[in-house]
């Protein structure tokens, strides 16, 4: 004869009930946890009946006994630490990154689900939650989601839940912005903003950044992020080749406590690349070698002191140079849709990708290509008008 096979995990056999002396109830059965232990269960009640629903109730918060620091009791907060802990110390996340994951946290989600039990963020509790910030920051409400899956997912992999309630919320939408870029006629406008402003005479005080012009041209020659440019060294400059070249292989980031510093990779696997470069901006590159002679491991565009350049301290230079002129919507992302948009154009979207270190094409069309809007072709019927024309006085009937 054949053992009887186990209950399947989470599953319990038949309930017995038992009325104690003191005139209560009992209700006790058999459930296999999910450890894959069967352990007795018993829940009482004022009758059999009550005492048998209150053991089928236990059973919907029941989790087997604690193998980890997590737990179905433990509080978001709680679990928020062990993540971040987590990511600090894998290395999937650049610093970047996590500290925009935290700042989410602490802004966002801590005020509204710190203090719940993971076994009381349900569905739609959190579908709720993201709704209300969607409302006004669809952007933040997409980010809080990354988070909250990535703290959440983590306790699924304890087995303190058994599934990602985050993983079922309903689609976050925001309204689709059109991708604004500059024509060829606009990039001439705007080198003559900042040329003036660079050159001003008239200029008292603090002194201006010189070289905006030529940061300018390396973002319209390459495309590279902010960070990318700023971290470029004289290393990653090959003014021997034909064309020249320049290699994207890391950016600038900001930390705090530590300030911009160099990462040593860039944003993506995909955004380490090399570029040839066109003849402006190597004029623009042989200029500033000729004036400073600088050794390989120095920055091609360093701060003031010779060090790392913030970005941040470069966006407001930037700001400083067109304030008050047409270009005042211009950041120094636009330029790279600029790049993008203008390949594409010549090119294809495929060539517009590789140029920005996107692995594929779908981010660079939807994010980064000003498209026209591209009516149907109706020629055909609009050709009635012109066949209408050509037939003259003689072709009208009366």
């Amino acid at each position: 004869m054949s053992p009887r096979p186990p209950l399947p995990l989470g599953t319990w056999g038949k309930i017995s009930r038992k009325k104690h002396p003191t005139g209560r109830w009992r209700a006790t059965t058999r459930y296999r946890d999910t450890d894959g232990i069967t352990r007795t269960a018993e829940a009482w009640g004022t009758s059999g009946a009550a005492a048998e629903r209150n053991l089928v109730i236990s059973f919907q918060d029941r989790r087997a006994p604690a193998t980890s620091d997590i737990s179905r009791d433990t509080r978001l907060s709680e679990l928020s630490d062990l993540w971040f802990d987590e990511i600090e110390h894998n290395g999937r996340a650049g610093r970047r990154t996590i500290d925009g994951y935290r700042d989410t946290y602490r802004r966002v989600i801590e005020p509204a689900l710190a203090g719940l039990r993971l076994h009381e963020l349900s569905t739609g509790r959190i579908d709720r939650f993201l709704k209300d910030v969607a409302a006004d920051h669809p952007a933040t409400a997409r980010h809080s989601k990354i988070v909250l899956t990535g703290m959440v997912g983590l306790a699924v992999r304890h087995d303190a839940l058994r599934c990602n309630p985050v993983g079922d919320v309903g689609p976050i939408k925001s309204a689709t912005k059109d991708v604004k870029a500059l024509s060829v006629k606009d990039v001439q406008q705007l080198r003559s903003v900042i040329a003036r402003w660079q050159e001003d005479p008239t200029h008292q005080g603090r002194p201006r950044a010189p070289d905006l012009l030529d940061v300018l041209d390396i973002f319209l020659a390459t495309g590279a992020r902010i960070g990318e440019v700023l971290a470029i060294r004289w290393k990653d400059v090959n003014l021997e080749t034909e064309p020249p070249t320049i290699t994207i292989s890391g950016t600038v980031v900001m930390e705090k406590g530590r300030g911009a510093y160099r990462q040593d990779h860039p944003k993506t696997r995909a955004g380490f690349r090399t570029m040839r470069v066109p003849a402006f901006a190597v004029q623009t590159l042989q200029r500033r070698y000729s004036a400073g002679q600088p050794k390989p491991e120095d920055m091609l565009f360093p701060s003031s002191t010779g060090t790392v350049r913030s970005p941040h301290n470069f966006r407001r230079q930037w700001r400083d140079a067109h304030a008050g002129s047409p270009f005042e919507w211009v950041t120094p992302h636009v330029f790279r849709k600029s790049v993008a948009t203008l390949i594409d154009q010549e090119y294809s979207s495929k060539q517009a990708a590789a140029q920005l270190g996107h692995s594929g094409t779908a981010i660079t069309e939807k994010h980064y290509i000003a498209k026209a809007t591209q009516s149907p072709d109706l020629t055909a019927v609009l050709q009635k008008f012109g066949t209408a024309s050509l037939s003259g006085p003689e072709g009208m009937s009366m």
